[in-house]
């Protein structure tokens, strides 16, 4: 008997695909004022050089938008990969 077969890697793959989305959508909708700042800080530093170019007010707006909707694609691959 094998430890691990393809079927069961297969499925490891598909639940990892439907529940990260989740996982990531609602850490951006339920993270603290300090961590949503500190995100931005990092990806504005990377993206453009300057840890203030995005507002603060767009950001959350952008994280807020993006959120839900992380959190719908987990649930529709859940329910096209496992059911």
């Amino acid at each position: 008997m094998e430890l691990l077969n393809v079927g069961f890697a297969i499925l490891l793959i598909k639940v990892t695909i439907s529940v990260l989305p989740c996982v990531l959508g609602s850490y951006l909708l339920l993270c603290s004022v300090e961590t949503k700042r500190k995100i931005r800080r990092t990806v504005c530093s990377r993206l453009f050089g300057v840890s203030n170019a995005i507002p603060y007010v767009k950001f959350v707006r952008f994280l807020h938008t993006v959120g839900p909707m992380l959190v719908v694609l987990g649930l529709l691959a859940g329910w096209f990969l496992l059911f």
